[in-house]
């Protein structure tokens, strides 16, 4: 199969990555706010993948709308006309078993499709992004939930919203008293995340008749690897765009 592009658009960041078969990707991050325009974008492609990025079907998982446009305009003028956006309601293999699938974050959409075809039927998948997402799916329907504030947005609002408080790393501290500033923060924002993380879990999985498999994903996953139970899975996300493609294409069924 010819190569797709596909772009991962957050918040903060984009990934972008090249496959011809959804498992290996050539992928790397940038900033999502770097580039205004189809031509900026081909720039920064160019850079990193040279000419190959160029003629490709575009496969787009974008929370932040503003920057749709520039990915139909690159299609036109440097892709193969083909862009393809993740949307719940054109993935009819899973049922959106919500108030209104149109809602959905298409990361979370992305990140549900590769739970249950690489996974099964019963998930939950805690994505650790800008914001920190908890997507449960049961008997192959998807039933909805959570979403938390991340890391570095806690840190930031604290330094934001405060005149002392500085920004700290983002690194789960070793233990829950701290001594210095520094260790409070980090207590009160990454461990305590984690452990509502934690507690959210414990409390749905308690709603599963089958054991569900936990899976953890996302630019930050592999901060808290060594806190959490579950399967490490970075590239999830890119995976659950790839199947999308293949459905929209009718290559799978």
């Amino acid at each position: 199969m010819a190569e797709v592009l596909l772009f991962d658009v957050g918040n903060t960041h984009t990934t972008v990555a090249l496959t011809a078969d959804g498992k290996k990707f050539n992928k790397f991050r940038i900033s999502t706010h770097r580039y205004e325009t189809e031509d900026e974008l081909m720039v920064f492609l160019k850079t990193l993948f040279g000419e190959t990025v160029i003629a490709k079907p575009i496969v787009v998982s974008s929370v932040v709308p503003s920057v749709n446009v520039i990915f139909e305009y690159f299609a036109v003028k440097y892709g193969s006309g083909e862009v393809y956006f993740v949307k719940a309601e054109d993935y009819d293999h899973i049922e959106w078993a919500v108030n209104y699938p149109r809602e959905i974050g298409a990361d979370r959409v992305c990140d549900v499709i590769a739970a249950f075809k690489d996974y099964g039927p019963n998930c939950i998948v805690v994505d650790y992004g800008t914001a920190i997402t908890v997507e449960v799916l049961r008997e192959g329907r998807y039933e909805g939930g959570a979403i938390l504030p991340g890391f570095k947005m806690m840190i930031h609002a604290l330094f934001r919203g405060t005149a002392k408080l500085p920004q700290v790393e983002i690194k789960p501290y070793d233990g829950f008293v701290g001594k210095d500033t520094d260790s409070n923060i980090r207590i009160g924002t990454i461990n305590a995340t984690v452990g509502a993380v934690k507690y959210l879990i414990q409390n749905i999985s308690s709603e599963f008749a089958t054991k569900p498999t936990i899976i953890h994903t996302g630019g930050q996953a592999n901060l808290v690897a060594e806190h959490v139970d579950g399967i490490i899975d970075p590239e999830l996300t890119l995976r659950g765009m790839y199947y999308f493609y293949e459905k929209k294409k009718g290559f799978t069924r």
